[in-house]
């Protein structure tokens, strides 16, 4: 399989990379260094300036998306077919963490720009955010409305809660959808 490069303004193709399936997924880095494709069994990363490959991982599954950490580039994530959202370290490949939450398959993962977490959207009609490490948050960024500072704390399942409490109906309009089995 072929996957092209366009140059957006001359609309014209820069580069056509080999792979072994159709690409599912595709992200340059936040630097710019890296473009990270996933396709089939495997997550790839490549050169961006010259489209050489760094790093190609073998998965455990077919996988769908693949996001590799912006801030430091020490780790990604892929999910697929088997539900699971899985981490790895991006020098190993080693599997270093393991997500399991979703009822049916993961389309999509992407970092947050920051990388303290991590957001997986499924077939299952759910997004769930993941956190990566120990939440870091700096008391400047939020100012109570006296001015004051403070720390805003939020846990990842009550996240989850506010997420899956969401639903968009068929006519685009957006309904509040109560799942009991979560306030436990």
């Amino acid at each position: 399989m072929e996957f092209r490069l366009w140059d957006v303004r001359s609309g014209k193709v820069v580069q056509t990379l080999e792979t072994k399936s159709s690409v599912t997924s595709a992200e340059v880095s936040r630097d710019g260094r890296y473009i990270t494709t996933a396709d089939g069994t495997n997550v790839k990363i490549w050169d961006a300036n010259h489209f050489g490959l760094v790093r190609s991982y073998n998965m455990p599954c077919t996988v769908e998306s693949a996001s590799l950490e912006p801030k430091f580039g020490n780790k990604l994530v892929a999910g697929g077919e088997d539900m699971w959202v899985r981490m790895f370290d991006f020098h190993t490949g080693e599997e270093i963490g393991c997500n399991k939450g979703h009822h049916g398959p993961v389309h999509c993962v992407r970092f947050s720009p920051g990388g303290e977490s991590y957001a997986s959207g499924s077939e299952d009609g759910t997004i769930r955010i993941w956190q990566t490490g120990p939440a870091a948050v700096d008391e400047n960024e939020f100012l109570g409305p006296n001015g004051a500072s403070g720390n805003v704390r939020v846990g990842v399942n009550e996240v989850v809660r506010k997420v899956e409490g969401f639903h968009i109906s068929k006519e685009g309009k957006s309904e509040e959808k109560v799942d009991k089995s979560l306030d436990s």
